[in-house]
């Protein structure tokens, strides 16, 4: 093929055009997550391939897909030279502080409603959560 003309070219996780053919893994995925979130066991999925064929760019879109359904993800490039638990914690602690923010931002708003239903008015204190 005409190397301007051909719409592949690697490029270290950048998006193509269009992410052809890639239906089948995201269907699994999509699969695995929903059977987690409903308490059930599902398979892992392990994607290999040469460099430059597309798999950071379908994790990014597998977990933008996730994210999509409300679930959290964290993204992590694992180097040879580094730790796990040093790439992780940072990571983890991150996600942590999110899902208490989501937590925060829930009970602030089941006060509001109960609020609004005749029970008392939430303090400052409770509002300083989401700050």
């Amino acid at each position: 093929m005409d190397p301007v003309e051909n719409p592949y070219s690697p490029g270290a996780g950048s998006p193509p055009p269009e992410l052809a053919g890639r239906d089948r893994i995201r269907e699994q995925v999509r699969v695995a997550i929903a059977r987690i979130r409903v308490g059930n066991s599902a398979k892992s999925v392990l994607m290999v391939g040469l460099r430059g064929v597309g798999k950071t760019v379908l994790l990014d879109q597998m977990r933008s897909d996730a994210e999509r359904t409300g679930i959290h993800t964290i993204r992590i490039e694992a180097p040879e030279n580094k730790s796990l638990p040093a790439l992780l914690a940072p990571q983890l602690r991150l996600a942590l502080l999110r899902l208490s923010h989501v937590e925060a931002a829930k009970a602030l708003r089941q006060r509001d409603c109960e609020h609004s239903q005749g029970s008392p008015k939430p303090s400052r204190s409770s509002m300083r959560i989401l700050k």
